[in-house]
């Protein structure tokens, strides 16, 4: 086993590269360890702990970037569990990824790991950090097509939490669990309109506000205390509040990514 600080210079890692509407994932197939556990959760701390390095390779320059997002496939433990994954990113882990989840459910048709495929469409079980995920692949004359999931419960933390921003002044955020805490934040507190700002001043806003929380807030989930952290703030339109309209939403997580 690979320790903390090393890599073995002969280590060869194959991935699967897919992206969902270009958002990136980098599948790992074979290469990367086996992490010990009883839980994804379980391993997830020994990876930290011990083969982050490994991370590191797959998710930073120069074979990767700063928006690289990777998945990386363990032994399931949920009796209901098609397949079962880590998710990694340029920070750290990650316990719930939406892209990723649509981007594996047409991995695990495509690649035989789920077998018999059905249609028109067909249920593939996904063992997140934070739970089973049920992903539904179109299936059509042997070719996967669009993907919908259902997430684990989903559950307002805190709204209206007032949080000291560090150049922005007082913003006002919503914390919600989908899988992951994120604050919710109109893009009106920061006085700009999404529309018309470059991403990297969002960018700068939401990483500040994420910061900022970490320092004054005290999150808690009844099922893990691994789950209680907060992944990245979620800077909205201001529309996301009417059902009747589409609202537009740029999300920041990990390390400003």
């Amino acid at each position: 086993m690979a320790m903390a600080n090393k890599i073995p210079s002969n280590v060869v890692i194959k991935t699967r590269e897919m992206h969902t509407a270009g958002e990136p994932l980098r599948v790992v197939e074979s290469g990367f360890p086996s992490p010990r556990g009883d839980t994804i959760l379980d391993k997830i701390r020994y990876t930290r702990e011990h083969l982050d390095p490994y991370r590191k390779l797959l998710m930073n320059e120069p074979r990767g970037h700063l928006d690289m997002f990777g998945a990386v496939l363990v032994e399931p433990d949920h009796k209901d569990a098609d397949i079962a994954t880590m998710f990694i990113h340029n920070a750290g882990y990650s316990t719930m990824c939406g892209h990723a989840i649509i981007a594996l459910g047409r991995y695990s048709v495509d690649t035989g790991l789920v077998r018999n495929p059905s249609s028109p469409e067909t249920r593939v079980a996904i063992q997140c950090p934070c739970g089973l995920v049920e992903a539904f692949v179109e299936y059509k004359d042997g070719k996967t097509g669009n993907v919908r999931f259902n997430s684990v419960p989903a559950f307002v933390f805190a709204t209206d939490v007032s949080v000291d921003v560090p150049g922005y002044g007082h913003v006002t955020v919503d914390i919600v669990f989908g899988g992951a805490f994120f604050a919710f934040v109109a893009d009106s507190q920061y006085n700009f309109r999404l529309e018309e700002v470059a991403s990297d001043v969002i960018r700068s806003a939401a990483a500040a506000t994420t910061d900022a929380l970490k320092i004054q807030l005290k999150l808690s989930h009844p099922d893990s205390d691994d789950l209680a952290f907060l992944y990245g703030t979620i800077v909205t339109d201001g529309q996301d509040e009417r059902a009747d309209i589409t609202s537009s939403h740029i999300c920041v997580f990990a390390e400003r990514q």
